[in-house]
């Protein structure tokens, strides 16, 4: 008998992990890797993206392959407290960072953070943390990052996703396909990381970016502006604008 838990497509939540050491081919030693975990709250399929860092650019890194694997968009995530995503957690109104928020308003789902010190608002990513770490991590040897990753994905798919859970009587995989990749929010279009920084505006209220002159409006002078510039576009943020 299945355990409902929440609506088909809505949330998936997402955490970090350390996993342990995978070969550096350019340096022959060890190195440090976390897993970014997603875990779909209704089905329980999940996806492990490996990374050597856990910055911004890491975590749409990860959230774009994910996007892939599942088939599309969650209507809403639930991160850990991230430092790339969450820059002050509050219970009632954590503040996201710049670049987290561009990047949901393009993907089109909302974010609702886990608290702090409370496994129960991501209690199932934190169960499957040592799930991945002694079923798919431990005691394996891979030749390196991409080895580990291409790995990780079949390892969810096919050893994973296929476990029979306990609290659903189903497969993972079956569910999502059947029941939550119909409601998936529409695939986004590609995205071009920008990269963030912050810049105090000078008296004469233009800022510099890339070697070009940008103007802000003249009450933000002596403060600190957002700033997100891709390839194409260069986006400025002011909490007070």
């Amino acid at each position: 008998m299945r355990v409902a838990d929440g609506e088909p497509g809505v949330e998936c939540q997402i955490d970090f992990a350390f996993m342990g050491t995978i070969p550096d081919p350019e340096t022959g030693r060890g190195r440090k890797v976390h897993a970014l975990i997603f875990t779909a709250v209704y089905s329980r399929h999940m996806f492990v993206w490996l990374t050597y860092t856990q910055t911004l650019a890491a975590v749409i890194a990860g959230c774009e392959m994910a996007w892939a694997f599942f088939g599309s968009v969650f209507k809403a995530l639930i991160p850990d407290n991230l430092k790339p995503v969450v820059t002050s957690a509050d219970p009632v109104n954590p503040r996201f960072s710049t670049g987290w928020l561009d990047y949901a308003a393009h993907a089109g789902f909302a974010t609702d953070a886990a608290r702090v010190r409370s496994p129960k608002d991501k209690s199932k990513v934190e169960r499957v943390v040592q799930y991945v770490r002694e079923n798919f991590f431990a005691g394996d040897v891979f030749a390196d990052l991409e080895d580990a990753q291409a790995r990780a994905v079949f390892w969810c798919q096919e050893k994973a996703g296929m476990r029979i859970r306990g609290t659903t009587a189903a497969r993972p995989a079956e569910v999502i396909a059947a029941e939550e990749a119909p409601v998936l929010l529409p695939a986004p279009a590609d995205y071009d990381v920008p990269v963030f920084m912050d810049v105090k505006v000078p008296r004469d209220h233009h800022i510099e970016i890339g070697k070009a002159l940008y103007s802000v409006p003249g009450d933000s002078i002596g403060s600190q502006v957002a700033v997100g510039a891709d390839s194409e576009l260069v986006k400025i943020y002011h909490r007070s604008w």
